[in-house]
């Protein structure tokens, strides 16, 4: 390759990264991120329990590994800085633009302009910013990463024999099986290397059979294991042949869509509105799709007379884009931008070819230089059009904004508002929250997640039988029904005062969700609080082993081991909390606490200095050093720490009544009152002793 080349290549590339660079400043956007990332405690640890249920376990009833395992790695070197996350998809989709250019690079004879503009296409095209922008697109730019390296290990065994053809090829599958363990779309692949062999002129025959044959049992297997776990018995018994039918002719629109968004990319959305009422008879535009689809199609093939360019590009577009046409329905709407991350390049191999074939033909100069300078601005337009794009993903309510504005009013916007209207009840809006979610249900009375945060609401605002209808309401198959289980417990159980509902809620539910983390929280705090500590200690160490990498069950059990005199073992979940989270102030104010409280002076001295160094407004360590020095008869030290205490934290009682009592050892009354006047103005209560004693000695009278 010439340097030239080469250089143009590291233009591309930089090209890329201005396009997307909006999205290196996005943080997490309620839509999914949630659940794979920020609410996902399955990837906060690398153990090999935990890699286990990354590797086996389906999540949310989908099964890619992979996808999950590259975010635990993340997690685990970067925690949840969404920054490293968007990068980490820019830089996937960076690789994924190299192996477009080398694909075709070696398609088309080492042809650069065709391979450099179907690359330049697939890197900067607007349709590719949400599979970019999403932290949750991760599913299709790893996907992708796979299934184009098989795709160019694969075209490499045309020029390999004997042992290296093979190794080739068992590379090629190894990478497709990856390609299917981050996303299942990833099945289409075989057809894709048929649909090359033929464009390449390669033979079909019973060697050529056997060579297939691997990449079928893949795709097929990861075919019917996705229809298995995706579908529940509801969803297949709602698949009458009538709504198959409809779905059928409502497909061919979906793809006539993608050409339609390919060609003029306007209104593009992170979620797009049901084309149509499914309870109703389609409109004439579906039904009428297909004969326009096959129109098209017709016209493909007659082009085969003169290329087999045209049919090669539509071809590789209608066989990657078929897991997606949403004959069976998946996700909140029929279409999404980035199920068009690899359909894409064929229309991108279309419009690459075309531009060289005219360029080829094109003999005066001045006709080049115009057809060139169209090329660049359809470019530059595209590239300025996606970062424009990238910017809407800056958060949740921007994206969001961004929907809602494109299609305001349709019953799929019942989730735009209530992902939005969820957005700002977290961030504490909840008069916006309210009116967001509330559309939201107006739109469709059985928005789930509307549900769920309007109940959390009324929750907040003690309007508590408004709330319990809510979370009643949410059906048993909602991602958020645990989670509605431990609030509507703890309404009953905290302002209800009826322990005996609040005990049966989360039972029932543990049934449902055996493994819980929060549900088994919840349930040990009812048992803690009742004074149950074996059963405490047993719904606590429940939480540990299903999500060890919480902190929460740590500190819960070192508290019931606390107040059942187990200190060794209230000692040990603090040092194992200090090994996995670092050096903390507060767990060595908890394991200096229980040195306290056993007497043992010197180690509790170490332990709060310790403490302190570490945090130094840490102003309960201040006031136990006081209190171990006051027993140590050192009054000066112990009021100098009590006083730190105070400084660092003017509202703490228990450092003002303790430096009390040492002013009234030192008999110094007149500071004594002064330091009892505070305790009584924060709200402390003054022991009757104390009073007595210094009523005596001074004649103050408190």
């Amino acid at each position: 390759m010439k340097k030239r080349q080469i250089l143009l290549i590291i233009a591309l590339m930089f090209i890329t990264v201005l396009t997307f660079y909006p999205v290196l400043s996005a943080s997490f956007v309620n839509l999914d991120d949630r659940v794979m990332i920020t609410g996902n405690w399955k990837i906060q640890s690398l153990s090999p329990a935990n890699l286990k249920i990354l590797l086996f376990e389906p999540h949310f009833k989908l099964y890619h590994p992979l996808v999950n395992l590259s975010y635990a790695i993340e997690y685990n070197f970067f925690g949840a800085d969404p920054y490293f996350y968007h990068a980490n998809n820019l830089i996937i989709h960076l690789l994924n633009t190299l192996l477009v250019f080398f694909i075709f690079f070696r398609l088309t004879g080492k042809n650069f302009i065709i391979a450099y503009l179907t690359a330049f296409i697939f890197a900067c095209h607007p349709l590719h910013v949400e599979p970019v922008a999403w932290v949750s697109g991760r599913k299709d730019t790893l996907y992708a990463f796979f299934f184009l390296a098989s795709w160019l290990m694969y075209l490499k065994s045309y020029s390999k024999q004997g042992r290296k053809y093979v190794l080739t090829i068992a590379a090629s599958l190894l990478l497709f099986l990856c390609a299917c363990l981050s996303k299942s779309m990833a099945v289409t692949l075989p057809a894709v290397l048929i649909l090359c062999d033929w464009f390449s002129e390669r033979k079909f025959d019973k060697k050529a059979f056997f060579k297939y044959l691997p990449y079928f049992v893949i795709a097929v297997i990861f075919s019917f294991g996705t229809y298995a776990l995706y579908y529940t018995a509801d969803q297949k018994s709602d698949l009458t042949l009538y709504t198959l039918f409809v779905n059928f002719a409502a497909s061919h629109f979906n793809m006539l869509f993608y050409i339609a968004k390919f060609l003029i990319p306007v209104k593009l959305s992170a979620i797009y509105p049901y084309f149509y009422d499914v309870n109703a008879n389609p409109p004439d535009y579906i039904l009428y799709s297909p004969a326009l689809l096959y129109g098209i199609i017709v016209l493909i093939l007659y082009s085969l007379k003169k290329t087999k360019v045209i049919f090669f590009g539509f071809s590789f577009f209608i066989v990657t884009v078929l897991p997606v046409i949403n004959i069976l329905p998946t996700g909140i709407s029929s279409v999404a931008d980035r199920y068009t991350y690899i359909p894409l390049i064929g229309f991108a191999y279309i419009i690459a070819a075309g531009f060289a074939y005219l360029y080829g033909i094109v003999k005066k100069e001045y006709m080049r230089a115009i057809l060139t300078a169209v090329i660049s601005a359809v470019f530059i337009l595209m590239s300025f059009t996606a970062h424009t794009k990238a910017e809407k993903w800056l958060n949740t309510k921007t994206l969001f904004d961004d929907i809602i504005k494109n299609y305001p009013a349709d019953i799929a916007y019942a989730h735009a508002y209530s992902v939005r209207g969820d957005w700002f009840r977290e961030n504490e809006m909840n008069k916006e929250a309210e009116k967001d979610l509330n559309l939201a249900l107006f739109f469709d009375e059985d928005a789930d997640l509307a549900k769920f945060s309007l109940a959390a609401i009324m929750q907040e605002k003690g309007r508590y039988d408004e709330a319990l209808d809510l979370y009643a309401s949410l059906p048993e198959d909602d991602i958020n029904i645990a989670k509605a289980y431990t609030h509507f417990a703890n309404i009953y159980y905290k302002h209800r005062r009826d322990a005996k509902t609040a005990h049966e809620i989360v039972e029932n539910a543990l049934k449902q969700f055996p493994n819980d983390f929060f549900l088994y929280m919840t349930l040990g705090n009812f048992y803690n609080f009742e004074e149950r500590f074996d059963k405490a200690e047993e719904s606590f160490k429940k939480a540990k082993k299903i999500y060890p990498d919480n902190r929460e069950p740590y500190l819960n059990l070192a508290d019931v081991y606390n107040k059942t005199g187990r200190d060794d073992l209230a000692a040990k979940e603090y040092a194992e909390y200090i090994s996995k989270y670092g050096e903390d102030g507060f767990i060595y104010n908890k394991l200096g606490g229980l040195h306290f409280k056993s007497g043992s002076y010197d180690a509790a001295e170490k332990i709060f200095a310790y403490a302190a160094k570490l945090d130094p407004n840490n102003y309960e360590a201040y006031n136990y050093l006081g209190r171990i020095y006051a027993m140590k008869e050192e009054y000066k030290k112990a009021s100098y720490y009590f006083t730190l205490s105070i400084l660092t934290n003017k509202d703490y009682v228990p450092s003002y009544f303790h430096r009390a009592a040492i002013h009234l050892i030192t008999e110094n009354y007149l500071k004594a009152e002064q330091d009892a006047i505070m305790v009584k103005k924060l709200g402390g209560i003054i022991p009757e002793d104390f009073k007595n004693e210094i009523r005596e000695k001074s004649g103050i009278i408190l």
